[in-house]
C-alpha cells in the first residue's frame, strides 16, 4: 500500500464513517474485483471478495456500484452477489439502477453505421475470434498471445479505426490487453459525475480500479473522495491511492466492512443516549 496523494490519512477516513450520512463504494471489475483472464467469462472475483461485498452490503450502510467497461448482461454471471447491485456497464452507456431498472443511452444512425463499418473491417481481416461486441462499442483482445501476434493484430486494427476516427463520433482507446473503439460522450467518469453529482458533503465516496480506463473516473473524484489504483505495478496515475490485489484489495474491503458495522453501533449508542 502507497499513498499518493500529500496528506491522505486513510484512518481518518474510515473514522469518519460515522459521521456520514452516505457511503458510496465505487468498483470496476475486471483488474480491480478480479483478475485477468485469456477466457473472459471466467474471470471471477478473487477468493474472499465476494464475500466481503455481500457482508458490506447487508451492513445497509452502503451503496455498492460497479463500473465497468463490460457489457452488463457479461458482467452479472460473474458478480454471483446475493442480490444484483446498482451497475453501470459499457463505460457508463449502460444502466442497471438498485431496482433492476435497466436504461442505455441512444445514439445516432450515423455512429450506428460506423460501428457496423468497424465490425466489418474486423470481420475483414479475419480477426472476429478477438473482438468482444457490446452495445455501443468493440473491444480487440489479444491478452496471452505471443508479443509479435500481439502487434500485428494491434496495428492492423489501429490502421484501419484511425480511418474511422476521423469521420466519426468513435474514438480508439488502449487498455491493457486490448485496444477499444468506444463512442465519444461518456466514460467511467461521466457514470461517477452523475452518481455524486447531488451528494451532501459528508457523504463518503471511494473508487477502486486499475485501467487507464479508470482515470476519467479518478479525475472526477479527486476533490470529492478516496480515488484508489489496484493493480500490481504502480504507473502514472491520479489515485490518491495504490493497492496491490488480492491481499491487500481484502484488507481495503475489511476496513470498510469495519468501519460500517463501527458507524452502526455508534449510531445506535448514540440514540439510545439521547432518549
Amino acid at each position: 500500500m502507497k499513498f499518493l496523494s500529500p496528506g491522505l490519512n486513510l484512518d481518518s477516513f474510515f473514522d469518519s464513517f460515522a459521521k456520514a450520512q452516505e457511503r458510496f463504494l465505487l468498483l470496476d471489475y475486471d483488474g480491480t474485483l478480479a483478475p485477468f483472464r485469456i477466457k473472459r467469462d471466467q474471470a471471477f472475483p478473487y477468493p474472499g471478495v465476494t464475500e466481503l461485498l455481500n457482508d458490506i452490503r447487508q451492513t445497509q450502510t452502503t451503496q455498492l456500484i460497479i463500473i465497468s467497461g463490460r457489457a452488463i448482461q457479461d458482467l452479472i454471471p460473474l458478480l454471483n452477489l446475493a442480490s444484483l447491485p446498482e451497475i453501470w456497464g459499457s463505460h457508463g452507456w449502460e444502466h442497471l439502477d438498485s431496482n433492476g431498472k435497466y436504461t442505455i443511452s441512444p445514439i445516432d444512425e450515423a455512429t450506428s453505421e460506423a460501428l457496423s463499418e468497424a465490425k466489418n473491417c474486423i470481420d475483414s481481416l479475419g480477426l472476429m475470434s478477438f473482438c468482444e461486441q457490446k452495445p455501443v462499442s468493440l473491444a480487440i483482445h489479444w491478452r496471452g498471445l505471443r508479443p509479435e501476434s500481439a502487434n500485428s493484430i494491434q496495428s492492423q486494427i489501429e490502421e484501419k479505426w484511425k480511418e474511422l476516427e476521423r469521420k466519426s463520433n468513435l474514438k480508439t482507446h488502449p487498455f491493457d490487453g486490448g485496444i477499444e473503439l468506444r463512442i465519444w460522450g461518456k466514460d467511467k467518469g461521466t457514470a461517477v459525475e452523475s452518481i455524486i453529482r447531488n451528494l451532501n458533503e459528508e457523504s463518503k465516496v471511494a473508487y477502486l480500479g486499475d485501467d487507464a480506463t479508470d482515470e476519467d473516473a479518478f479525475r472526477v473524484l479527486k476533490t470529492r473522495g478516496l480515488s484508489v489504483l489496484v493493480r500490481e505495478e504502480l504507473r502514472s496515475t491520479d489515485a490518491d491511492l495504490w493497492i496491490k490485489p488480492p491481499e491487500e484489495l481484502i484488507e481495503f474491503l475489511m476496513r470498510w466492512r469495519q468501519a460500517c458495522k463501527y458507524s452502526i453501533r455508534i449510531n445506535y449508542t448514540n440514540r439510545h443516549s439521547n432518549q
